[in-house]
């Protein structure tokens, strides 16, 4: 699944280049689109952008890709009132990150999901991301929200890959699980993961879906062949503060502008030679 950008034009939400994306992921093999989480800006937009930015997904989709909305916000009412809004408007799932800044503790996280869960009717990914919020969804956690019928998956940004495996064995095939770093993607999936919700997908969407089919198949080989092939587009699109190099990426591939929003800032110049060096590896420009 991409983690999409939002692109922007003199600092306004561009819907054409953002129907463009969507329907460039519908044909790549792009199996979801996850919209308005932290790779999308969803902090730095207004309601109103928010309301248009999925409209336009959901349409431009016409259900041949999920739509998920990002809704996370350290307020538990603010993030259950996005997850009412991307359900009147049509997307298919929330991606719930754990509240920022106000450093809950578990019982508190406990209760942040479990009262957005009850107050919608979508399935709901957990996104664990202790990098930005702080905190650390627990196991013991994961294993109690697990319990709630649509929790049905995990996006997890963490550098313990022991989890995915510990997980597998606790929980079965109860939830998905799914990396949330691009480096890390592969071997999540050999420690028992299920996909990853990718940065990288916005620029090679086609490489990241052979990528995971070759891992379905088995086909070790060419798993870790891709694996080492999209390495060190996974490490240059994270050399600075995302998602500021991957926009860059995907306006070098004529898709968008180059335009985050502060206080983001467009990427260092060093940082734009890696990637246009690792761009043209892969032939892309």
């Amino acid at each position: 699944m991409v983690a999409l950008v939002t692109p922007f034009y003199q600092n306004k939400v561009d819907i054409p280049a953002l129907q463009g994306l969507v329907e460039w992921h519908c044909q790549q093999g792009t199996q979801g689109i996850i919209i308005c989480g932290s790779t999308g800006e969803g902090n730095l937009l207004t309601d109103h952008e928010r309301d248009h930015v999925i409209e336009t997904a959901v349409k431009t989709s016409a259900n041949r890709l999920p739509i998920v909305v990002g809704c996370g916000s350290p307020s538990t009412a603010q993030a259950i009132a996005m997850a009412k809004r991307a359900e009147e408007l049509g997307a298919d799932a929330v991606l719930v990150v754990s509240p920022y800044y106000v450093k809950p503790s578990q019982d508190g996280l406990y209760q942040h999901f479990l009262s957005l869960h009850d107050a919608i009717g979508l399935p709901v990914i957990l996104y664990n991301n202790p990098g930005r919020c702080v905190v650390d969804i627990s196991l013991d956690l994961i294993y109690q929200l697990a319990e709630l019928p649509r929790v049905v998956a995990l996006k997890d940004s963490t550098m313990d890959l022991s989890r995915s495996t510990v997980l597998r064995q606790r929980l079965g095939n109860r939830l998905s699980l799914l990396s949330g770093d691009d480096p890390f993607s592969a071997a999540y999936l050999a420690q028992g993961g299920d996909g990853c919700i990718s940065i990288t997908a916005n620029v090679v969407p086609a490489l990241c879906q052979q990528l995971y089919q070759a891992w379905v198949q088995r086909d070790i080989p060419l798993f870790q062949s891709l694996n080492q092939k999209l390495m060190p587009l996974h490490l240059a699109l994270v050399a600075e503060t995302n998602p500021c190099p991957v926009k860059y990426a995907v306006s070098a591939l004529g898709k968008i502008r180059h335009e985050v929003r502060l206080p983001l800032l467009p990427i260092q110049s060093e940082t734009k030679q890696r990637v246009d060096h690792n761009l043209k590896l892969l032939g892309l420009i």
